[in-house]
């Protein structure tokens, strides 16, 4: 029993690092794409404040559940067994959050008064500065733009402090209770500024 308890105990260890790391860098990647689409909205023109709003679209994976409350309901439907198989190999399943992003996300980035912005769309992660995607937009004399964006995930898997020694620091949870580990997420773009192009028709 004992032996069983080591074991058991180291698996769950390795499980719960290769599943934060796995998060990790597809926080990563969802972090890198979200200054990679915000410089592209700054390269055509956009204002400061739209670009913003790209970045905070693009990166709704990394920004935790939704504060908005969404009827959990399953894609596949209820009924036997069978019939729940049958339908979930011949359709493509969807959650109520899937098609309330489909049609709120063109309304957020459309929205002319930022006032209505939380109403749309926010999720946890937007409510807090410490975990808020944050973008800063330079233009330089040469005609180049820059995109600074860093954003703080926080690592929510057990015993992520003692196998992930990384760029990390600490936040309090939603409700404050106890202290988590956060990773930073920074990327850099540079792009030709064509906004003039844009701009003049």
């Amino acid at each position: 029993m004992v032996e069983s308890v080591i074991v058991i105990m180291l698996l769950c260890f390795i499980l719960f690092g290769i599943m934060q790391v796995s998060y990790l860098i597809a926080a990563k990647d969802v972090t890198s794409f979200a200054a990679l689409a915000s410089a592209r909205a700054a390269t055509v023109g956009m204002k400061e404040e739209f670009v913003n709003r790209v970045a905070q679209v693009v990166s709704i994976p990394t920004a935790g559940p939704s504060t908005h409350r969404i009827a959990d309901s399953s894609p596949v439907g209820r009924g036997r067994v069978g019939g729940m198989w049958s339908r979930a190999l011949h359709s493509a399943p969807e959650s109520n959050q899937y098609w309330r992003e489909k049609y709120n996300i063109p309304l957020y980035l459309g929205a002319v008064d930022q006032s209505v912005l939380p109403g749309i769309l926010n999720y946890y992660n937007w409510t807090t500065a410490s975990t808020r995607i944050d973008v800063q937009l330079s233009r330089s004399s040469d005609g180049r733009i820059e995109i600074y964006q860093k954003q703080y995930v926080p690592l929510s898997f057990p015993f992520a402090q003692l196998y992930y020694r990384g760029n990390m620091g600490y936040m309090r949870r939603r409700n404050g209770s106890r202290l988590v580990p956060r990773s930073k997420m920074v990327n850099d773009f540079r792009f030709e500024d064509h906004s003039a192009l844009y701009l003049t028709y």
